[in-house]
């Protein structure tokens, strides 16, 4: 069995994780002298060849580990094959953009072939719920189903940051059972996520339900000109998307390369764009840029001393969705 290993795929935290528990269990069986990382950027197919063909010092086995893509051909990828010493481990680590359909980098393909190749992909709904529970329980804690749900709704299903909020909710609760209280007393917001979970909720017709979550957004403590921009940020992505939508693209990747926008966004803001006309789309873009104006302009005032004027221009705003 080959022993070039090839770790690929579109979640980024899964991948380094994985790294991470490689390298500490590398180091704690044979030493940091017989272990090697390199980045990929910098890295050619000759270095590798001559790092691959050493036996290991005083050791049983060489770990060489090359962080990013990497350019090889079919003849390089059968130098390896010829090269790597016996007791020499040699890991591939690439990250796959989401944006691209999380496919493997073209030169890549090669080492595809000639490794053992274990795919990360992105975590769907059930997958993070049992994950949360995992973390939880490496804290030696609980948390409640409805918990979870609001924890992700606040916090977003990147697990970088839901790692973050677990560690400090499993404090505040005293590892003790976390509840939705719990999570709403502390989770962090994730800003942009929070705006996309509002024109869900409008774009679905919850106007309501949408201003009720903007208000408590801000009784948590975002700030309402914060919350302003990254809305109005999003209602010009939203109207990127919308246009795409119109020429037949619904599949988030292909909307994210001809709207210009980030995958997240499309992804997040796709259900919205598809639920919206025309004139309900160029009423809201008219009314959001007509109120921008007003503020930067001192019709209406947004100081941090005083935002209520804000507050009730990010209604007003919200409310347009209402008609859609």
């Amino acid at each position: 069995m080959s022993n070039i290993y090839l770790f690929s795929g579109p979640n980024k935290f899964a991948l380094r994780e994985e790294k991470m528990r490689w390298i500490a269990n590398f180091r704690e069986k044979h030493g940091e002298e017989n272990l090697l990382k390199f980045d990929g950027k910098k890295t050619v197919i000759r270095d590798i060849l001559d790092e691959i063909a050493v036996a290991p010092f005083i050791s049983e086995n060489r770990l060489v580990i090359i962080d990013g893509p990497i350019k090889c051909s079919k003849d390089e990828s059968k130098s390896l094959i010829d090269q790597i010493h016996p007791q020499v481990v040699l890991l591939f680590v690439v990250f796959c953009d989401p944006s691209k359909k999380a496919k493997l980098p073209a030169g890549m393909k090669e080492i595809e072939k000639i490794s053992q190749h274990k795919i990360f992909g992105l975590l769907n709904r059930n997958q993070l719920l049992k994950w949360i529970d995992s973390v939880c329980e490496e804290h030696k804690t609980t948390i409640t189903p409805e918990a979870k749900n609001i924890l992700i709704e606040i916090s977003g299903d990147d697990q970088d940051m839901l790692t973050q909020e677990l560690n400090k909710l499993s404090l505040y609760s005293n590892f003790k059972p976390i509840t939705s209280q719990h999570v709403l007393d502390l989770a962090v917001t994730a800003g942009e996520r929070e705006v996309w979970h509002l024109l869900d909720l409008l774009g679905s017709g919850k106007f309501e339900e949408g201003i009720k979550f903007s208000e408590s957004l801000i009784a948590r403590g975002d700030d309402p000109a914060g919350l302003w921009g990254i809305f109005v940020w999003s209602i010009t992505q939203l109207a990127l998307i919308w246009t795409t939508v119109q020429e037949g693209n619904v599949h988030p990747a292909a909307v994210c390369k001809e709207a210009g926008v980030p995958f997240p966004t499309a992804r997040a803001l796709l259900p919205c764009a598809r639920s919206l006309s025309q004139e309900s789309l160029t009423r809201i873009v008219d009314l959001v840029a007509q109120m921008d104006k007003d503020l930067k302009t001192g019709i209406f005032r947004g100081t941090a001393d005083n935002s209520d004027e804000l507050k009730a221009v990010i209604d007003r705003c919200l409310m347009a969705f209402a008609n859609n």
